[in-house]
């Protein structure tokens, strides 16, 4: 067949069997299990566009997860750190309505 040839995405053994059970847990937040599920495709060599067809993002977003993946390992499933305001909401801090 001509063309290009695919490119190989390969997950080492134990940052394989973490994700597995990051999907398995049911704990964890739906995007993290998605992430997680998608590093997993490509793993086994699940095309992208089949992965695209049931995760429903963009080519960009599998290559950044890609990319984040070879800098962080398997931490590339969790958010990372932002800058502002940060997510907790204090109680404490509330005034009375």
């Amino acid at each position: 067949m001509k063309g290009r040839n695919p490119f190989v995405y390969r997950l080492r053994a134990p940052e394989r069997c973490f994700l597995r059970g990051i999907v398995g847990d049911g704990q964890q937040s739906q995007r993290v299990a998605t992430r997680a599920r998608a590093l997993l495709a490509l793993d086994r060599g699940e095309r992208i566009v089949e992965i695209l067809r049931w995760l429903g993002g963009s080519r960009m977003g599998i290559w950044h997860l890609w990319q984040r993946y070879q800098q962080r390992g398997v931490t590339a499933i969790f958010d990372g750190e932002r800058s502002g305001r940060p997510v907790v909401f204090s109680p404490a801090g509330a005034g009375p309505d």
